[in-house]
């Protein structure tokens, strides 16, 4: 008996649903594209259970007689190629032939269509792989796809799968990067009859980055032009200062086809240089028009990665096109931030009264409000040294066990504190400090039911997605339990009326723009709770290069003994780490009887 065998195709399409259909989203994008190829000027997407219990999909596209809609669910069945030499030169979404059938084999399938003109369309159903219906039927021109219980039939699958409202988040990306590259055609994008967008096809790119994204951001942006080489580059790149903490936010279009490609990101990166912190992810949206021979978009199943042929040139040309895009621009100038603010470390500490009117004389303007109910020590004598430990109240001391008594050296590259301690050398890293004390101070004021919101005294208004503002307003109360008081007021747009006390005033709208993205990429069933936002909050602290003086190095570390757990910052990180004298010695060459 023979031990190679053909495989049924029921199992082989299963087995083609594992690379295209990876999740809900895989679904839309496959559907979307489809609709994009057929010319439809108007797509409406609705959702029901984060995609799992149905997707549905309909356009007013070109559609399909009732012939080629039973050829179109057959595997590798395309309008798009017709010949190997025209993978070569795609400029289709689709061409593999391989989607719909995917989709078909793990799901209860049924599509609707019929072309310009026709007496009546056709509708199919098809239920795990095979068709149990096909009659015809009086519908719109056009093409509605509905897929319902996807992975009914592979229920390993599933628990592979995040929480709703991280599948939810993954379906709005693949509908927006499809939306910017298609801004003459109508995106309506629903969730459980909850409309998250509504964006009509104007035509303009930057309309449709104002609908998704709000104004603030369009602000944020300068516009590229490019064209060398046979290689044209549009879209816009953020102005210096606005950046992020991950990637999500860089969108790349191939030949108008949403796309990842190192090649591109490396252009990016080069571009940018060392204006762009370690880490961090300046916002960009560039479309590349190139000969499609010069781009192989066959690399993946799911179509997500392309490849060059001649990667070196496409990089030098994104980093030209950006860097004479920053050049050029009257706004480009490196955004330097404003002197740490006394009020950011002294929270809730004890201050000489003189060493505090001695900074203030020093910075020319008047105490933080802090000062205001500060117990002020006059003509305390405290000395240039001063070990933290001794000033720390009963309570302090309780919580601060083992916390080791140093004296402060200084400060190296205004990033780390150097202190010495009976036991060695110490070094403390100031931004962890700072993260672990404002963690604290408030997880802590909303455990003991405490007032921890300052309000602001004009509103600040921030311009939010869609997706972002749904997620604030789901997680209200866990906000509010921190300080947060933020509401929708139309549109995209979002007001900051409170925030956290223990939290600086300075850039606040920035701040929570980029702490609301992070909390929805963490966000489990689109829920998070006030722990997860103090961390967030958190990241407000003082940051490696800031530079502070001696008074507030003191009272850093002051606040520091303080805390319960004054070790690590709230991510995990060390706040300090210890050069034992033994250490020093040994590296020195140094015996422990050596003078």
């Amino acid at each position: 008996m023979n031990k190679i065998r053909i495989l049924p195709d029921n199992v082989s399409n299963k087995i083609a649903a594992g690379e295209v259909v990876e999740r809900p989203a895989s679904v839309v994008k496959e559907l979307l594209e489809n609709s994009i190829d057929a010319e439809s000027s108007e797509i409406k997407i609705a959702v029901e259970n984060a995609g799992l219990r149905a997707i549905l999909v309909s356009d007013n596209g070109l559609g399909m007689s009732y012939d080629d809609a039973l050829l179109s669910i057959e595997p590798h069945a395309t309008s798009k190629i017709t010949s190997a030499e025209d993978l070569s030169r795609i400029i289709t979404f689709g061409f593999r032939g391989e989607a719909l059938p995917s989709i078909i084999s793990v799901s209860r399938f049924r599509m609707r269509t019929k072309t310009e003109g026709a007496s009546g369309g056709v509708e199919i159903f098809v239920e795990g792989g095979s068709v149990s219906r096909c009659e015809p039927i009086g519908c719109a021109k056009g093409t509605e796809i509905s897929v319902r219980d996807l992975l009914f039939n592979v229920p390993a699958r599933k628990k592979f799968l995040r929480s709703d409202g991280t599948e939810e988040n993954h379906i709005t990306e693949t509908v927006y990067s499809l939306a910017l590259a298609n801004p003459s055609v109508s995106f309506e994008l629903i969730f459980d009859a909850r409309r998250i967008f509504n964006s009509p096809g104007s035509g303009s790119l930057v309309s449709r980055i104002r609908s998704f994204f709000g104004k603030s951001y369009v602000e944020n942006l300068l516009p590229v032009e490019f064209n060398k080489s046979g290689i044209n580059i549009s879209g816009f790149v953020a102005k210096h200062g606005n950046t992020r903490s991950s990637r999500k936010e860089q969108r790349i279009f191939i030949n108008d086809r949403p796309a990842d490609s190192p090649v591109i990101y490396s252009g990016i990166k080069n571009g940018y240089g060392s204006i762009v912190p370690h880490g961090r992810f300046p916002p960009v949206m560039l479309f590349i028009k190139t000969d499609p021979a010069r781009v192989d978009v066959n690399v993946h199943p799911a179509k997500k990665e392309v490849r060059f042929r001649e990667a070196p040139l496409f990089v030098a040309a994104v980093e030209k096109a950006i860097r004479e895009t920053l050049r050029n621009s009257q706004n480009s100038t490196v955004h330097i931030s404003p002197e740490i603010s006394l009020r950011n470390i002294l929270d809730a500490s004890t201050i000489s009264y003189d060493q505090a009117k001695k900074e203030e004389e020093r910075r020319g303007k008047s105490l933080p409000d802090i000062f205001q109910d500060a117990e002020f020590q006059k003509d305390s004598g405290e000395g240039a040294k001063e070990h933290q430990g001794k000033e720390m109240d009963s309570e302090a001391e309780k919580q601060a066990v083992d916390f080791p008594v140093f004296d402060i050296i200084g400060s190296l590259n205004d990033t780390y504190i150097l202190a010495s301690s009976p036991d060695g050398l110490v070094i403390i890293d100031q931004h962890a400090a700072h993260e672990r004390i404002m963690f604290e101070k408030i997880t802590g004021d909303v455990k003991n039911n405490r007032a921890v919101s300052q309000d602001l005294l004009i509103p600040i208004t921030i311009e939010l997605s869609g997706a972002e503002l749904e997620f604030i307003q789901k997680n209200r109360e866990e906000f509010l339990k921190t300080g947060f008081q933020i509401e929708k007021f139309g549109g995209n747009t979002a007001l900051i009326h409170a925030i956290p006390a223990s939290l600086p005033q300075e850039n606040t709208a920035s701040f929570i723009i980029e702490m609301v993205e992070n909390l929805l990429l963490e966000a489990k069933g689109g829920k998070i709770n006030y722990n997860a936002i103090a961390r967030e909050a958190c990241s407000s602290a003082v940051k490696a290069h800031d530079k502070l003086q001696t008074l507030e190095i003191r009272n850093l570390l002051r606040l520091l003994a303080k805390c319960e757990m004054p070790f690590c910052c709230p991510h995990g990180r060390p706040t300090m780490i210890n050069i034992s004298r033994g250490e020093l010695e040994k590296r020195f060459g140094r015996s422990s009887k050596s003078k």
